[in-house]
């Protein structure tokens, strides 16, 4: 979970950086453009006045044909006002001062091309009572545009980068805030499949992460009334198939809770799991529904079985597992019942499995069975001395019954608990 936080949160500060970045750089580059048309338009001016000053003075002088006067008037524009050039045409287009001697006598602009794309020119007549007698060309270079602009560049750089910077780690921040709201819910849901009812997730504002919680819990709700109804139908099915054995044979009265019970307090000691420990109980409670389909005669016989009559009673595993085998809600329930009489070594019925291949719910339920069975009044013979019994189950080690759950069975024996058992659930159906 820890891993997938942080990927989350890198990727979210990530996206966010990458935008910004594009904000930014798209605010930059707004900026800088409007700068560029700004100054260039004021460059224009600029270079637009140099241009229209210098013919204003250049009139006379130009008309008088008077060159010394002319440079100075030239010079002073390219000295005082920073242009790059300046210099006077006729009005046949010769250049008549130019501060480059060479140039003078050349024609404009045919021997004297533009200044090029880093050069902003400007060209204004000059003009004597309508006549229009020359020209003034002045030139101003683009240095100052690209200086400011650089010097601009440099002057966003900072305050976009700590812009975008901030922007990132506020987001990384923020997002550990969900991430770890989200991972909250996870943990939730999690809890959940694992089989926790009371998993609740933490909600916390109005957002979507919100909204999702609180449908979460809305369902915890939900599956926990559907489960209490489930167990409920569940006891009232145990209870009514437990009241139907009951009505048949007047053995089995206390006898399955005894069973149960006992079976059990074995497979705690076992560590078996909860779920299996609850299948274990029902089982127990059920194994011998099968002898509902017994026919009474044999069920109530007071004597010995016979060959035929033993032999219909070994059906009521099967019998029982083709009972419980629709109600799929009980789970392995069936499996664990149609097993209960196989024998460690293989001689049970019906099936004949063997060792570890019995179920071990079975073979609990199968040594427990035996031991009420043997210490319980039947209608063919008295209850065994409890000493007696315990001998028989000891001397069905490794034969009849798992020697490992022979020696659990000892040592809750020794421990006082199968007594007690015993005891409370005599008192109990004494009780009903």
């Amino acid at each position: 979970m820890r891993t997938a936080e942080i990927s989350l949160r890198w990727k979210v500060a990530l996206s966010v950086s990458i935008l910004l970045t594009l904000v930014a750089g798209a605010v930059g580059l707004a900026l800088m453009r409007y700068e560029w048309i700004f100054l260039t338009r004021e460059g224009e001016k600029r270079v637009q006045g140099l241009a229209e000053s210098l013919a204003v003075n250049a009139r006379d002088p130009l008309l008088a044909g008077d060159d010394l006067r002319l440079g100075p008037i030239t010079r002073s524009v390219m000295r005082d006002q920073d242009a790059t050039f300046a210099f006077i045409v006729d009005h046949q287009g010769r250049v008549v001062y130019h501060p480059d001697g060479e140039a003078i006598g050349l024609l404009y602009p045919r021997d004297m091309p533009a200044g090029g794309e880093d050069v902003l020119e400007a060209v204004v007549p000059i003009v004597i009572e309508g006549t229009e007698v020359g020209t003034a060309v002045v030139g101003l270079e683009t240095d100052f545009i690209n200086e400011a602009m650089q010097a601009t560049a440099l002057g966003l750089l900072l305050p976009l980068g700590a812009g975008a910077l901030i922007g990132v780690m506020g987001t990384f921040f923020l997002t550990g805030v969900h991430v770890r709201r989200i991972e909250n819910l996870a943990t939730a849901v999690q809890a959940l499949g694992a089989g926790d009812m009371l998993a609740h997730a933490e909600v916390g504002g109005r957002d979507e992460v919100s909204r999702l919680a609180i449908h979460f819990n809305k369902m915890v709700l939900q599956l926990n009334t559907a489960q209490q109804e489930k167990e409920k139908g569940l006891a009232e099915t145990v209870s009514a198939l437990v009241a139907a054995i009951e009505a048949k044979d007047a053995y089995t009265r206390g006898h399955c809770e005894r069973v149960a019970r006992i079976s059990c307090a074995i497979a705690e000691r076992l560590g078996v799991d909860e779920a299996q420990l609850r299948e274990l109980d029902l089982a127990a409670m059920l194994h011998d529904i099968g002898k509902i389909g017994i026919g009474e005669r044999t069920i109530g016989k007071a004597g010995r079985l016979n060959t035929t009559e033993r032999k219909s009673m070994q059906q009521h595993p099967e019998i029982g597992a083709r009972i419980l085998s629709p109600l799929t809600f009980l789970g392995n329930v069936e499996t664990y019942v149609r097993h209960h009489h196989e024998h460690y070594d293989g001689s049970g019925y019906p099936d004949g499995l063997a060792g570890q291949d019995i179920p071990l719910v079975s073979r609990i339920i199968h040594l427990v069975d035996a031991y009420d069975a043997m210490t319980s009044s039947r209608s063919y013979r008295a209850a065994l001395d409890h000493e007696v019994a315990i001998a028989r189950i000891v001397d069905g080690r490794d034969r009849q019954f798992d020697p490992r759950l022979v020696d659990l069975f000892l040592q809750l024996d020794q421990a006082g608990v199968v007594a007690s058992i015993c005891e409370d659930v005599v008192e109990e159906v004494g009780a009903a």
